[in-house]
C-alpha cells in the first residue's frame, strides 16, 4: 500500500481503489495494486465536472475512475500525466503508460489484464516463448533465471545468486485489499493465491465465478437443476428418489428381468438373486429377445427354425405363435411399442427388416452395405432405430424408423459389439464388447464416446444388455451368469443369477421401459394403405412405405406396381418412403411413362409383323393351289378337309386332296 500527501489531498490507493481528498470528495476507482496517483486538486469537480469526474486540459469531463488507467480518455493525455507509480515487484509486470501492476503469471494467458493489452501483445508473447522453459510449479525462478526448489525460498537463507528468493519475504498481500481476491486470499511464504469457496471457480486469477456443475452429466442419475454456487438432483415423473442413496427408482410394479438362455426363457426377480421361473422352455436355438409391456407379450428369434415366435408372459396362456417364417438366419429383433411394428435383422439374407406384429405386412428396409447384422434397438419416441454390424471392420449404425438417414454411428474403438442398449433417461447408447471385454457408451449422435469400464472376469463373453435406473444388466456367456453394475461408473458390480448355460438376450420388464408418446399415424391424414411409421425429419413426422417391388403414387399413400418388377426395391441403397421422395418419386414416374410407351410400340410393331407373315401365308397356300389345278387337266373340284370327300375325273375316281397335300 502506497500514500502520498499533497496539501490538503490524501490519497490512498490500492486494489479496488478508493481516494479521500481533504476537499470532501469520496472516489472509487478501478483495481490498481500498489499504485500511487498524484493529481491536481483543482482539475476534480471544477467548472461543469462533476465531484466523480476530471476536468481535462481541453474542457472535456471524463469519469474519475478512468484516471491514470493508461488510455487517454481525454483524447489530449492530460488524464495520464502526473501520474507516478512504485516500481512493480520482482515478479509483477507494469502495465505500459499505466500506474497498474499485475502478476507475471497473468501475462500471456488469454486474458487481457492490462487495459492497454500489453500483457497479451504479440510482441510480448513471442519474446516469452522464445525464452527458455519456466520453472516448474514446485520450483522458484531467481532473478537470475535460476531455479531452486519452492520450499527453499524465504527460508533465512539466500539460494539465489542474486538473493531473490528472501525479497519481499514478510509481505502479506492479502493485507492490502484481499489481494484483489473476490473471496479467499491465502497468504504463502512467498506471494499469495486466491480461492474460491464450494460451488465456484477462480477465473482471470483473481475472480470467483459461480461454477455450472450441471455440466457434468454424470453428477445426477437423471436431471440436474444448478443454483448459484449449488446444484439440485430430482427425478422425472414415475420416479422417487431413494432417500438412502438419492438415486432414482422407479414406482408401481416391481420390476423384473426376462432372460433368454439355450435351454429356454426365464423370468428373474430382480431383488432376489437365483429366483428363476420357465417361461419357454426347450429352445435350443433362440437368438434374441424382445417385449410389448404394454400387451404383456415376448418375442424371440429362433435360428433354428428360421422364425420370429411370440408368448404373452402370463403363465395361464401358453400358446406360441409363429408370426414370421421363411427367414435364413433370424437375428435381433426389436419391438416398435407405439406403432405395432417389429424390426429385426438377418445375417444369412444381410438384411433388415420390418414387419407388423402380426407378421402379415412386411417391408424390407435395408440390403446393402450389411455384412453380418446382429443385435438391434428402436426408439420410437425420436423415431430411430440402432444396429450392429459384427463383420469385419465392426460398427454400430443408426437411420430413421422409415430407413432414411442412414449413417455410422461409431466404428472407432470398437471390435464386436455383442449386445446394444438405450438409456431413454440419458439419452445414450451403451454396448458391450466381446473383444475388448468391455463396457462403452456414447450419446445418441456419435460425438462423445466414452468407456465404462473393463473386466476379463465379469465381460469376458457379454451377449444380452439392458439399462435400467442407475444400474445396466448384461449375460455372459463364458462366465454363464447375469450380471449388474453401476452404469456411470461400472462399479458395485453384482450377480443376479449364475450356472446360466449360454445365457443370451435379456430385458428388463416395466413400464417405464416403453414410455408412451405420440403417435403421428393415428390422424387421418397418416392414412397409408400399406405401412406408416414416423419420420423425424419429415414437416409430417411420418411416412408411408410399400411392400418390396411396389412404389408409391402420386397421393403419397398408396402404393402400385414397380415397372421392373425383377428388381425388388430393396436391391436398391435404401427403401424409400412415400413422404420425402417427390422429386425422386416424379422422376420415377416418368421414366415408368417412357418404358410404357416402348413397350407398347414393340408390342404394335410386333403385330403388324405376325399379320403380314399370315397374308404371305395364305398367298402362298392359294397360289399353289391354283398351280396344282392347272397340272390335273383342269379337273375341278372344292377342297375339304374331309377323308370322306371322293370325286370322278375322265371316269376315274379320286380321292379328295387332304390339306397336307396342297402344302
Amino acid at each position: 500500500m502506497t500514500m502520498w500527501s499533497l496539501g490538503s489531498v490524501l490519497l490512498t490507493v490500492g486494489a479496488g481503489i478508493r481516494i479521500l481528498l481533504g476537499l470532501g470528495l469520496d472516489l472509487d476507482l478501478p483495481l490498481a495494486a500498489a499504485a500511487a496517483v498524484r493529481i491536481s486538486g483543482p482539475a476534480l469537480g471544477y467548472e461543469g465536472c462533476s465531484e466523480n469526474e476530471f476536468l481535462c486540459l481541453n474542457g472535456r469531463c471524463v469519469s474519475a475512475a478512468r484516471l491514470c488507467n493508461g488510455i487517454d480518455d481525454c483524447n489530449d493525455q492530460s488524464d495520464e500525466q502526473n501520474c507516478s507509480v512504485a516500481a512493480c515487484g520482482l515478479h509483477e509486470f507494469q502495465c505500459s503508460n499505466s500506474t497498474i501492476c499485475i502478476s507475471k503469471s497473468q501475462l500471456c494467458d488469454g486474458n487481457q489484464d492490462c487495459a492497454s493489452g500489453t500483457d497479451e501483445s504479440d510482441h510480448l508473447c513471442e519474446d516469452r516463448a522464445a525464452q527458455p522453459r519456466s520453472c516448474g510449479e514446485l520450483e522458484f525462478q531467481c532473478g537470475s533465471g535460476q531455479c531452486i526448489e519452492l520450499e527453499s525460498a524465504c527460508d533465512n537463507y539466500s539460494d539465489c545468486s542474486d538473493g531473490s528468493d528472501e525479497l519481499n519475504c514478510n509481505r502479506n498481500e492479502c493485507l492490502e485489499d484481499n489481494g484483489k481476491c473476490s473471496h479467499y486470499c491465502w497468504d504463502l511464504p512467498l506471494g499469495y493465491e486466491c480461492a474460491c469457496p464450494n460451488g465456484f471457480e477462480l477465473i482471470n486469477h483473481f475472480i470467483c465465478d459461480d461454477v455450472n456443475d450441471c455440466r457434468n452429466s454424470d453428477l445426477c442419475d437423471q436431471i440436474c437443476i444448478n443454483f448459484h454456487g449449488s446444484y439440485k438432483c430430482v427425478c422425472y415423473q414415475g420416479y422417487q428418489k431413494n432417500p438412502h442413496t438419492g438415486t432414482c427408482q422407479a414406482t408401481g410394479e416391481e420390476p423384473f428381468m426376462i432372460v433368454m438362455n439355450h435351454g429356454g426363457i426365464k423370468r428373474i426377480n430382480m431383488n432376489k438373486t437365483e429366483n428363476l421361473e420357465i417361461v419357454v422352455d426347450s429352445l435350443a436355438n433362440a437368438r434374441s429377445l424382445s417385449v410389448d409391456i404394454s400387451t404383456s407379450t415376448i418375442y424371440w428369434s429362433d435360428d433354428g427354425r428360421r422364425g420370429i415366435f411370440r408368448k404373452s408372459v402370463d403363465q395361464n396362456r401358453n400358446e406360441i405363435r409363429q408370426i414370421l417364417g421363411d427367414l435364413q438366419s433370424p437375428g435381433g429383433i426389436a419391438v416398435d411399442w407405439i406403432y405395432s411394428h417389429i424390426y429385426w435383422t438377418d445375417s444369412g439374407a444381410k438384411t433388415l427388416s420390418l414387419a407388423t406384429l402380426d407378421g402379415l405386412k412386411r417391408k424390407t428396409l435395408f440390403s446393402e452395405n450389411l455384412l453380418e447384422p446382429a443385435e438391434i434397438v428402436v426408439d420410437p419416441e425420436s423415431g430411430f432405430l440402432y444396429w450392429t454390424d459384427i463383420a469385419e471392420p465392426s460398427k454400430i449404425e443408426k437411420a430413421e424408423l422409415n430407413g432414411a438417414g442412414r449413417r455410422i454411428l461409431v466404428n472407432i474403438g470398437i471390435e464386436k459389439p455383442t449386445g446394444i442398449a438405450l438409456d431413454h433417461i440419458k439419452k445414450r447408447l451403451y454396448w458391450v464388447d466381446s473383444v475388448l471385454h468391455g463396457l462403452f457408451y456414447t450419446d445418441l449422435n456419435g460425438q462423445y464416446q466414452h468407456s465404462v469400464f473393463h473386466s476379463q472376469k465379469y465381460l469376458a463373453n457379454p451377449f444380452g444388455l439392458a439399462v435400467f435406473e442407475d444400474r445396466v444388466y448384461w449375460s455372459d456367456v463364458e462366465g454363464k451368469s447375469v450380471y449388474s453394475a453401476n452404469k456411470f461408473t461400472g462399479t458395485d458390480v453384482k450377480v443376479l443369477a449364475s450356472n446360466l448355460p449360454k445365457p443370451r438376450a435379456l430385458v428388463v420388464f416395466h413400464k417405464l421401459m416403453q414410455p408412451i408418446v405420440e403417435n403421428w399415424c393415428v390422424g387421418q391424414d397418416a392414412a397409408c394403405e400399406y405401412l406408416c411409421v414416423p419420420a423425424p425429419s419429415s414437416d409430417q413426422h411420418y411416412a408411408c412405405l410399400c411392400p418390396d417391388g411396389m412404389i408409391p403414387d402420386v397421393t403419397g399413400h398408396t402404393c402400385e406396381q414397380e415397372a421392373n418388377p425383377s428388381t425388388p426395391s430393396h436391391g436398391r441403397a435404401d427403401s424409400t418412403p412415400l413422404h420425402g421422395r417427390v422429386h425422386s418419386t416424379a422422376s420415377s414416374r416418368e421414366e415408368v411413362n417412357q418404358n410404357h410407351l416402348d413397350a407398347v410400340s414393340v408390342a404394335i410393331i410386333a403385330v403388324i409383323v405376325v399379320l403380314i407373315g399370315i397374308v404371305m401365308c395364305c398367298a402362298s397356300v392359294h397360289w399353289r393351289v391354283i398351280i396344282g389345278r392347272v397340272k390335273t387337266s383342269r379337273c375341278y373340284s372344292p377342297v375339304h378337309l374331309n377323308a370322306e370327300n371322293s370325286m370322278m375325273c375322265n371316269g376315274q375316281r379320286m380321292d379328295t386332296i387332304s390339306q397336307q397335300s396342297l402344302l
